[in-house]
């Protein structure tokens, strides 16, 4: 079973990656599991997430993996923070 890991932070931008996903990335600096992070990269399965650059939110995620000071993720669920 995976971890469900909960974040609070900032979309800073949406990109598209090489393989032509769309993911956001997300105001991170701090450790997760003894890694340093200084970044999300969050994707979603759902091609309606409207995620907005400069929101801050509170995200359920999972984790796919780290990658140089990059944790990727799922988005599970989302809440805006007004």
């Amino acid at each position: 079973m995976q971890e469900l890991i909960l974040v609070i932070s900032r979309c800073v931008s949406k990109r598209m990656s090489v393989k032509g996903k769309y993911y956001y990335r997300f105001h991170f600096k701090g450790f997760y599991a003894g890694e340093k992070i200084k970044v999300i990269h969050l994707y979603s399965n759902v091609n309606h997430e409207k995620l907005s650059k400069g929101d801050d939110y509170l995200l359920w995620v999972k984790r796919r993996r780290v990658h140089e000071d990059i944790l990727e993720a799922e988005l599970i669920k989302h809440k805006k923070i007004i």
